[in-house]
């Protein structure tokens, strides 16, 4: 009867995967009928021609390849980061190091907050409507509160320095984004530790991804032990 029952296990498990494969791919039809279907409506209802949302906005405007390329390669690293931590925290078993969880949820929510704000430009868009560029961020600036309350309670067991350096490039560059230069190298400097503050950022998420993830492991063997 045990043999029987451990034949049968493969195909239940091989069955299941089968119906959870179909279901995402289900789900992903319908997030790319959505997603084509709004640049019909955008084309034919808004005037918004399909043309200008499809294609690189260099090539659309004819610049060379190279206009952006920090801001794209800060975008790539919060998207990174982002997904790190966000994978982990769901990755990682509910038991035990609940602290870090809620470290990788608050540090890949804000991740994703900044590389979503970055990549279309929502603060410049909503300030440009007469609101306080101040006020505007005060959302991210509690989610980094967030997750700095979050890693403060793991920091004997989490590489807090490069926390603390992300915390304060990122401090710098609004500072100088803020203050009243106008020089040459203002927005070098700016750019510049704004860039150092998410390879930091990155850095950390990365992390303690991984440690969150290797602790999950360790559990696990420990339990099928």
């Amino acid at each position: 009867m045990n043999a029987s029952m451990e034949a049968h296990a493969p195909s239940a498990r091989a069955e299941r995967w089968h119906r959870s494969e179909a279901g995402a791919i289900i789900a992903l039809l319908l997030v790319s009928a959505v997603l084509l279907g709004s640049l019909v409506v955008a084309d034919r209802a808004f005037g918004i021609d399909y043309y200008d949302l499809v294609r690189d906005p260099n090539a659309i405007a004819r610049n060379p390849g190279y206009f952006g390329l920090v801001s794209n390669i800060g975008i790539i690293l919060w998207i990174v980061g982002a997904v790190a931590a966000l994978q982990a925290f769901a990755a990682s078993p509910r038991e035990g190091a609940t602290p870090l969880r809620r470290t990788l949820l608050a540090g890949g929510l804000f991740a994703a907050l900044m590389g979503i704000d970055d990549f279309l430009m929502l603060h410049e868009t909503v300030a440009t409507a007469g609101i306080p560029e101040e006020v505007v961020l005060v959302p991210h600036m509690l989610m980094l509160c967030a997750l700095c309350v979050c890693a403060y309670r793991v920091r004997a067991a989490t590489p807090r320095l490069l926390l603390a350096g992300s915390v304060l490039s990122m401090a710098l560059s609004f500072i100088a984004d803020m203050a009243p230069i106008h020089g040459s190298g203002a927005t070098f400097v700016e750019e510049g530790f704004k860039l150092v503050g998410i390879l930091f950022l990155t850095a950390y998420l990365v992390a303690i991804g991984h440690q969150a993830l290797r602790s999950g492991a360790a559990l696990q063997r420990e339990a099928d032990g």
